[in-house]
């Protein structure tokens, strides 16, 4: 099997470059995402993109200046045992997204050994990187791990969102997965600036009760990161701080300054809602990247 790297962009197409999973060289991993953007002109292009199964990227051709790039996986999830390493690298004054088609599925485990995928991003000065990818969904009985490591050079900006639903509520499946752990580290000129981690484990009590996700349905984390996003990062904490607190309603969020930006935390009873909320504070994206990262899907 050979390297497969998606031709440079033609100006004003809407055609689709997918990069072909089957055309990877035997050597590498399988589930192992590579992928590079270059600013060429007023756009950032794809200069270099590679993926193995069960791993997919599409690269559709987009008027605008950002690159756009959504993963997806055969099946449209992970089963148990799959393993997927995504490594993006942006370079000077780029700006991509990362989305996907649909929600990640994590199947329900049968042989004990989990479900895993890690992003590892490297963004240059005056990059944009806006990673909004749908929800994470695990079925019941489903063991998952994530792990992300975004490296932010000096004047480099991040938008981060990483959300999960509560499973297939319509089965009768909520909260009902094993285990759900997910950690984000985040470095600004090598200065370790943020460290989240998730871990929601039926070990630890039903994830139903009160005390834990209780009446909710669907969490989110928002980051914002970097100078282009400052006016956007005082902004929502500015809006959010000024919200009346009403403990019943059915999306609960709060938000809190950190080093070079922010970070937004949201709990909804529903999905849409959360999406809802999403789509409204961060709608500044569009000015950013040509268009709503939401804006042909939902």
């Amino acid at each position: 099997m050979r390297p497969f790297f998606s031709p440079k962009p033609r100006p004003h197409t809407n055609a689709t470059i997918q990069v072909d999973p089957t055309s990877c060289q035997a050597s590498v991993k399988a589930g192992s995402g590579l992928l590079e953007l270059t600013r060429v002109g007023q756009r950032t292009v794809a200069t270099r993109a590679m993926a193995t199964n069960p791993l997919k990227l599409m690269i559709p051709r987009r008027r605008g200046p950002a690159a756009w790039i959504y993963t997806s996986t055969f099946g449209g999830g992970l089963v148990s045992g799959d393993q997927i390493d995504m490594n993006v690298r942006l370079g000077p004054d780029a700006t991509g997204v990362l989305t996907t088609q649909a929600s990640t599925k994590i199947y329900r485990n049968h042989n004990g050994r989990a479900s895993r995928q890690s992003l590892s991003a490297v963004v240059a000065p005056g990059a944009t990187l806006v990673i909004t990818p749908d929800p994470i969904t695990c079925f019941a009985d489903a063991l998952f791990e994530q792990k992300q490591r975004f490296d932010l050079e000096s004047g480099a900006n991040l938008v981060l969102l990483d959300w999960q639903t509560c499973g297939r509520r319509a089965r009768g499946e909520r909260w009902a997965f094993q285990r759900f752990h997910s950690k984000t580290d985040i470095y600004y000129n090598n200065d370790l600036i943020l460290v989240d981690s998730l871990l929601l484990d039926a070990e630890d009590g039903p994830l139903t009760g009160s005390f834990r996700l209780g009446r909710f349905n669907c969490l989110a984390m928002v980051v914002l990161i970097g100078e282009k996003l400052a006016t956007a990062c005082h902004d929502l904490l500015q809006t959010i701080y000024e919200q009346p607190v009403d403990p019943g309603a059915s999306v609960v969020d709060t938000a809190s300054p950190i080093k070079h930006g922010a970070i937004w935390r949201i709990l909804g009873e529903n999905p849409e809602q959360v999406f809802q909320s999403l789509k409204s504070r961060l709608r500044f994206l569009q000015e950013i990247v040509g268009e709503s990262p939401w804006s042909r899907k939902w």
